[in-house]
C-alpha cells in the first residue's frame, strides 16, 4: 500500500477531504500531514510570510482531529540555519524546549529536522521519545548516513535526498537497509527543483542557498533582494529549454510502481502553502496513480509565491499520458542511468528526445 504525507494549509475543508479519501477502499492511504505555523518560522524552512497564522488552540484541535481519523501530524522544524547563528540558537534553547513539549502535548507524532543539532536539542528536552524524520534538506546521500542518523538519534524516517530520486542503484540499497531496520524511506514526488542552461539541466546548485534564504526572509521584499536570488535563476532556467522540465527529479503518479518494485511505499506530496483545490488535485492524482493533463500542473510554480492567481497554471504544456506511452521512467528504473555522473546534453540526450516525441 502506498502511504502519503501531505502538506497542510490548516484549512478545515482540506482535512475533511483527506479523511474522505481514506474512507475509500484502495491501495493508497494518507498517513501523515506535515507543516508548521508562522509563530515558529525561525525554525522552519519557509519564510514568515509563507506560513499560515494559526492559533495554538486551532492547531491543537486540527492535530487531534486528524489523529482521531488515523492521520498523524509531522511538524517541520527543518531550518538549516536556525536563528542565524549558534549563539542565538543557544539562547533560544529554552523556547525550543517549551515548543517541543507543547507539540508533544498537542499530539504531534513526529518532528522533521534537517540538522543534527536540532536532533540533539529535541532528544534532550522531549518528554517522550518522539519520532524524528530527517528532512530532504539534510541531503542524505549514502546508506551509511542513514545508519548514523538511526544509531545516534533514533530516527524512524528519512525523506530522500531529492537529487537522488532517480538513482535506482542507491534507492534499492537504501530501501533494503531501511526496511530491514524499521525506517521509512520517503520520496518527494511533485518537486521540480533544478537549474539548467540551453542544452542541459542538473541538480540545483542553489538549493542550500534557497533554504537559507527561506528561513531568514521575513517579507516578500526580503525575498526580492538581489533580483529574487536564487529563485529567479531557478525559474528562468526551466524556460530556457522546455525539455529541461523532464530532467528534474519529479516522480509521476504512474511511476510509483517502479519504486514499489524496489520496496519504497512512502511518498511526500509538496505544496503545503497552496490552496485546498490545488492540494486535492495533486493528492487525487497520486492516490489514483494516474493523471491525464499537463505534467507541470502537479507542481506549485515558484511564481505563485508572489501571485497566488498563477497557482496550477503552467506556461508550457507536457502531456503526462504521452510520457507513459514512452515508458519514461525506464531509463532509470531498468537501465540504471545515473544522471549525476554524466554530462547532461552531451553524454545523454534522453529527456530531449522524449520531449520531442510528446510535445513537438
Amino acid at each position: 500500500m502506498n502511504k502519503f504525507k501531505v502538506g497542510s494549509n490548516f484549512d478545515d475543508i482540506l482535512l475533511e477531504l483527506l479523511i474522505d479519501c481514506n474512507s475509500v477502499d484502495s491501495d493508497s492511504k494518507i498517513t501523515e500531514l506535515y507543516g508548521s505555523i508562522r509563530d515558529h518560522a525561525d525554525l522552519a524552512a519557509r519564510p514568515d510570510f509563507r506560513l499560515p497564522m494559526v492559533s495554538n488552540e486551532k492547531f491543537e484541535a486540527y492535530v487531534r482531529h486528524a489523529a482521531d481519523h488515523g492521520i498523524d501530524f509531522n511538524y517541520t522544524l527543518n531550518s538549516i540555519f536556525p536563528y542565524g547563528n549558534k549563539r542565538d540558537l543557544y539562547e533560544h534553547r529554552f523556547q525550543i524546549a517549551n515548543l517541543v513539549r507543547w507539540l508533544e502535548d498537542c499530539g504531534v507524532k513526529r518532528i522533521t529536522i534537517a540538522t543534527p543539532i536540532m536532533a540533539y536539542i529535541i532528544r534532550e528536552v522531549a518528554k517522550s521519545n518522539i519520532a524524528l524524520e530527517v528532512s530532504t534538506i539534510a541531503h542524505v546521500e549514502t546508506v551509511t548516513q542513514i545508519k548514523y542518523w538511526k544509531e545516534n538519534f533514533g530516527i524512524d524516517k528519512v525523506c530522500n535526498n531529492l537529487l537522488l530520486n532517480r538513482n535506482f542503484i542507491f534507492l534499492k540499497r537504501a530501501a533494503k537497509y531501511c526496511n530491514d531496520h524499521g525506517i521509512m524511506l520517503e520520496l518527494m514526488v511533485n518537486e521540480f527543483c533544478g537549474v539548467g542552461g540551453k542544452d542541459y539541466a542538473t541538480n540545483c546548485i542553489y538549493r542550500d542557498s534557497c533554504y537559507i534564504c527561506h528561513s531568514q526572509n521575513k517579507s516578500p521584499d526580503d525575498a526580492m533582494l538581489f533580483n529574487n536570488y536564487p529563485m529567479d535563476l531557478c525559474t528562468m532556467s526551466r524556460y530556457m529549454n522546455p525539455s529541461n522540465w523532464l530532467k528534474l527529479r519529479f516522480i509521476r503518479p504512474e511511476d510509483l510502481k517502479a519504486y514499489n518494485d524496489i520496496g519504497i511505499t512512502n511518498f511526500k506530496i509538496t505544496g503545503r502553502t497552496g490552496s485546498t483545490d490545488y492540494i486535492m488535485k495533486v493528492v487525487n492524482a497520486y492516490m489514483s496513480g494516474k493523471f491525464n493533463g499537463n505534467l507541470l500542473e502537479l507542481w506549485k510554480p515558484l511564481e505563485s509565491i508572489y501571485d497566488p492567481r498563477v497557482e496550477g497554471i503552467a506556461k508550457q504544456y507536457i502531456d503526462n499520458s504521452k510520457l507513459s506511452d514512452h515508458d519514461f521512467i525506464s531509463k532509470w528504473s531498468k537501465e540504471y542511468m545515473d544522471c549525476e555522473n554524466h554530462e547532461c546534453g552531451v553524454d545523454c540526450r534522453y529527456c530531449e528526445e522524449i520531449y520531442k516525441k510528446v510535445v513537438e
